[in-house]
């Protein structure tokens, strides 16, 4: 068992730019599974490196974004510039199951494979016979947007003959074409930087949000809006989002009732939440002064983002249904403690969220996997707890002139 990090080493990592596995045992056994790998690797599919520009060459590819949500929407503008500098090309695009319902509508993919991890399925049962059975085909090209080692495996077991991908977390001799890394930047930057050094021709500038909803989407987020009981007469329409998925990254749920008995008195408040969601939503209700309304569990993503994209202000933590709000265009207010809003918040091309955190001497660690020991308590977080109520109100104040 890795030992428990501590605010301190969080602070140096700080200070010093700091490594992305911070974990000084993980990234030992990290370093031993990435030798071991290294002297098998003549058992796996590899074919030798051909010249850089065969990437041209290139008549299928197959894209990887096996992780969360927010990762998938940080990746789609780099997905349409690839297939704008690669029109012909047959691309087929890998998630995991819980992004199907987004990946299948994109118009700039040609087909979409489910594959679950068993390191990113949480709460499901996958193998990783289960994974390589559902990577296993034949491509010209084969892109990591992750930089994870063991997506680079899933890579060779593709029979990819050009793999390109992050080599930072091991797997170099795995690559025909490893990218550079830069841990200050934007994700939504580091996806189109990819693409940008795979080809040259994508143009630089600001990286704007790709917007997936359809009409038909926003037909089944009328039932929604029906649903949650809202009132074309009584905007502006408010959604509060309390989950952040993990308690370290949480706003405390009292901040979150005092929050909407302010905003209450301005519009019309909505509660939203997963399917697992449902106590803590339930939670901030009764601490609310006159509960609102909530939409627990609504419907599929896509319905759901297009019921976000009705709203007229969205806030909640760092999340994926940050990234969804910034997607379909609704202002927003993230609420940030312990990730780099520079690197995994919304992109800044857009005017349209607000970013509240509290830096304290440890902030932003990243530390989101494995926290720092005295963040791994049932206490809120400090870089989470000093971010008060009145910083939150006037950013939604600002959204909503």
């Amino acid at each position: 068992m890795f030992f428990a990090p501590s605010r301190k080493l969080a602070a140096r990592r700080l200070k010093a730019g700091g490594p992305r596995v911070y974990d000084v045992r993980e990234r030992w056994s990290l370093r031993a599974f990435d030798l071991s790998l290294r002297g098998a690797s003549h058992l796996l599919p590899l074919r030798p490196a051909r010249p850089f520009s065969a990437v041209t060459e290139a008549r299928s590819i197959l894209a990887l974004r096996l992780d969360r949500l927010g990762d998938l929407l940080m990746t789609l503008p780099a997905l349409k510039a690839l297939r704008e500098v690669m029109p012909a090309a047959h691309i087929e695009l890998g998630v995991g199951s819980w992004n199907e319902d987004i990946a299948k509508g994109l118009p700039f993919v040609d087909k979409v494979r489910t594959i679950d991890t068993p390191w990113a399925a949480w709460g499901h049962r996958v193998s990783i016979a289960d994974a390589l059975k559902s990577t296993r085909g034949c491509f010209d090209l084969a892109i990591d947007f992750q930089g994870d080692v063991r997506v680079l495996m899933l890579m060779a077991y593709a029979r990819a003959r050009l793999r390109a991908g992050y080599p930072e977390t091991g797997g170099s001799y795995l690559l025909t074409h490893p990218i550079p890394w830069d841990e200050s930047r934007s994700w939504y930057w580091q996806n189109m930087e990819l693409v940008r050094t795979l080809y040259g021709d994508v143009p630089e500038g600001e990286i704007y949000p790709y917007n997936f909803v359809q009409s038909s989407d926003r037909e089944r987020a009328r039932e929604l809006f029906l649903k949650a009981g809202l009132d074309e007469g009584r905007r502006p329409f408010i959604g509060i989002h309390p989950s952040a998925g993990r308690s370290i990254k949480q706003w405390e749920a009292s901040k979150f009732a005092a929050l909407i008995d302010h905003l209450g008195t301005k519009g019309t408040v909505i509660l939203t939440g997963a399917v697992g969601d449902r106590d803590l939503v339930e939670h901030v209700q009764g601490l609310c002064k006159k509960p609102p309304g909530a939409l627990v569990g609504g419907g599929t993503l896509r319905a759901f983002a297009a019921f976000v994209e009705g709203l007229d202000l969205f806030v909640t933590g760092d999340t994926g249904p940050m990234h969804l709000a910034h997607a379909v265009g609704t202002p927003n207010v993230a609420i940030f403690g312990p990730s780099d809003p520079v690197r995994y918040g919304p992109s800044a091309a857009l005017e349209l969220r607000r970013v509240v955190r509290e830096p304290v001497y440890c902030s932003p660690c990243n530390m989101i996997r494995r926290p720092p020991a005295e963040c791994s308590r049932p206490e809120t977080p400090e870089c989470i707890s000093k971010v008060s109520l009145d910083q939150v109100l006037a950013a939604c104040f600002s959204s909503l002139e």
